[in-house]
C-alpha cells in the first residue's frame, strides 16, 4: 500500500551558497515505511527530473538513504519536507455523522 503526494523544499547546492527550490513527488510505502522521492523539479523545468529517484527512511529520528542508512544534505531536506507535509495532513480527515 502506498500514499502519494507532492512536496517542496529548499536545497543548498554543494560548495556554494546558492539555494534552489525544488518540488518532488513522494510515494510512501507502508509495508516497511520507506519513501521513494522522484521527479525533482525546479519551476522552469518541465520535462526532466533534476535528480535521480531517492529512496529514504526515518531511522532513529534521522532521515537516511534506504540502502546505506547514512544521511546526506538531500535526505535531511527532503525528510524535513515530508515531516512538514505529514504533520499538516495527518489526522485532518474527520467523519461526518449521518443526519
Amino acid at each position: 500500500m502506498t500514499a502519494n503526494y507532492a512536496i517542496a523544499f529548499n536545497f543548498q547546492l554543494e560548495n556554494s551558497g546558492r539555494v534552489v527550490t525544488l518540488t518532488a513527488q513522494v510515494e510512501k510505502h507502508q509495508s516497511a515505511t520507506y519513501f521513494i522521492v522522484k521527479n525533482f523539479r525546479r519551476n522552469e523545468q518541465a520535462n526532466i527530473s533534476a535528480l535521480p529517484d531517492l529512496k529514504i527512511k526515518k531511522l532513529k529520528g534521522k532521515w537516511v538513504h534506504f540502502d546505506s542508512e547514512q544521511e546526506s544534505n538531500l535526505s535531511v531536506e527532503v525528510g524535513k519536507a515530508i515531516d512538514a507535509y505529514e504533520g499538516v495532513h495527518s489526522g485532518k480527515k474527520r467523519h461526518r455523522k449521518a443526519s
